[in-house]
C-alpha cells in the first residue's frame, strides 16, 4: 500500500527505535486494511470505531489497544497530515498489574535450569546489570569495560546511550564463557564482535525472540506460580537493589528510565518494611 510505504519513509526519519517503527507499521497497516473508504478520507471517528472493535469485540487488552492507537495517531498526524484530538480518541485507562518479582534464589535457580550456557549468560547479565533483553543480546565485546566495571549500552529504549553496572561475578562468568566459546567454536571475540553471536547468520547476534521463548518454555517447566518473562530479570535487579537501600534515583539512571514514574513501580513491590512490626504483632501498651 502506497500510504504504508510513505509511513515507512516517515518513520525512518523519526528517530524511533526500529522495533517501534515495525510495530507502528504493522498496526497501521491492519487499520488501513479494515477501512471501507479510501484512506485519504479517514476520520477520527473511523479510528475510534476501529479501537472499539479491538477492545470490545476482539477483547484485546488495554495495553494492546493503546499501542494500536499510538500507531494510528502517527499515521494521522505525520503521514496523512490530518488533525488529531486526544479527547476524541482517548487512551484507554484501566488496571495496571504490578510485576511479579522473583527472589534472588529463584532467579539463580531459574537461570541455572537452562541448559545452554550462552542463554544463561544473557540472563545473568540482564539480572546483574538491569539490561533489557534487546540491550543484552546486542552487546559487543568492546561494551564490557572491566577497568571501570561498567557496561556500555549503545542505544536504549529511549534512543540514548548509558552505562550499566558490571558485577564482579558477572565479569568472571563472562570471561569463562568467552574462553569456552573460543575453544569450542574458534570464535575470535574481537572488540567489534557480538558477545552473543548467532549460530545461524554470521555477523549477527542472537535475537530477543530466542531468549523470550527460552524463558517462556522454562517458566512452564518450573511453574513458580508467578508470571516469569525475560523482563523479570530486570524487574528483579531493580527491586533487589531497592531492598538493599539503593536510592530510587540511582536505580532510575541504571535502568535508563527517562522518567522517575517508570521506576516508582518498584516502590510498590519491594519489601521495605524491615524492622517494622505489624500492629497485630505488637504488645498492647
Amino acid at each position: 500500500m502506497q500510504i504504508i510505504q510513505q509511513m515507512k519513509r516517515d518513520l525512518e526519519m523519526s528517530g524511533l527505535k526500529e522495533e517501534t517503527c515495525e510495530c507502528y507499521l504493522r498496526r497501521a497497516n491492519l487499520f488501513v486494511k479494515s477501512l471501507k473508504i479510501p484512506v485519504e478520507s479517514v476520520t477520527q471517528t473511523d479510528a475510534r470505531e476501529f479501537l472499539r472493535h479491538l477492545r470490545y469485540e476482539k477483547k484485546y487488552c488495554i495495553g494492546t489497544v493503546n499501542a494500536y492507537r499510538s500507531a494510528i495517531k502517527y499515521l494521522f498526524q505525520v503521514t496523512l497530515d490530518k488533525p488529531w484530538t486526544d479527547l476524541k480518541v482517548p487512551r484507554l485507562r484501566g488496571y495496571k498489574p504490578l510485576p511479579s518479582i522473583l527472589s534472588k534464589s529463584e532467579v539463580t535457580k531459574f537461570i541455572e535450569s537452562i541448559p545452554d550456557k550462552m542463554y544463561r549468560m544473557v540472563l545473568y547479565t540482564m539480572y546483574s546489570s538491569g539490561l533489557r533483553v534487546g540491550e543484552a543480546v546486542a552487546l559487543r565485546v568492546r561494551d564490557i569495560d572491566s577497568e571501570r566495571m561498567q557496561i556500555y549500552v549503545e542505544k536504549s529504549k529511549s534512543g540514548s546511550s548509558r552505562y550499566a553496572l558490571l558485577g564482579e561475578k558477572n565479569l568472571l562468568m563472562l570471561r569463562d564463557y568467552v574462553q569456552e566459546w573460543k575453544r569450542r567454536y574458534r570464535y575470535s571475540f574481537k572488540p567489534d564482535n557480538y558477545l552473543f553471536p548467532s549460530s545461524y547468520k554470521k555477523g549477527t547476534h542472537i535475537t530477543k525472540k530466542t531468549i523470550k521463548n527460552i524463558v517462556w518454555e522454562q517458566a512452564k517447566v518450573l511453574n513458580y506460580g508467578k508470571r516469569v518473562t525475560s523482563h523479570s530479570m530486570r524487574h528483579a535487579f531493580a527491586t533487589h537493589l531497592l531492598e538493599k537501600g539503593v536510592d530510587i534515583h540511582d536505580i532510575k539512571e541504571l535502568l535508563g528510565h527517562t522518567s522517575l514514574q517508570s521506576t516508582n513501580v518498584y516502590l510498590h513491590v519491594a519489601s521495605l518494611a524491615k524492622g517494622i512490626k505489624s500492629p497485630l504483632d505488637t504488645e498492647d501498651e
